[in-house]
């Protein structure tokens, strides 16, 4: 079985993937505005933000109720903040976006976790 086929088995570890990826992505974007290089910065905003997309389309308002519609906005939030540090070139903006993408990977992959143990 493909790193792909398991991924597709299990959404908690895609999404946990898709929250590593971005929170690396917002990372290397900060690091890119600190220093002014403007390649790094688009080519890691871009994905940071594609990522953030794919996590809002995956979610299922009526499956997830009151939970999808928290984590839609969100991730609404999240959007919102990189576009204003990418305009403004703001570094800063950027670090609660982090801090919170990480809390939340942290929280799937206590959840994920606790569920194999449970299995």
């Amino acid at each position: 079985m493909s790193k792909q086929d398991k991924l597709d088995q299990n959404p908690a570890k895609l999404i946990i993937t898709s929250y590593g990826a971005a929170v690396r992505a917002l990372e290397e974007a900060k690091l890119a505005i600190e220093k002014g290089n403007f390649e790094a910065k688009i080519r890691n905003i871009d994905l940071a933000f594609g990522l953030i997309s794919e996590l809002r389309e995956s979610l299922d308002p009526e499956t997830g109720g009151e939970i999808a519609e928290k984590l839609n906005s969100l991730y609404e939030f999240y959007q919102h903040e990189i576009i204003a540090a990418n305009v403004n070139n703001d570094a800063d903006r950027l670090t609660p976006i982090i801090d919170m993408m990480s809390s939340l990977q942290d929280a799937f992959m206590e959840t994920q976790q606790k569920s194999e143990v449970s299995s």
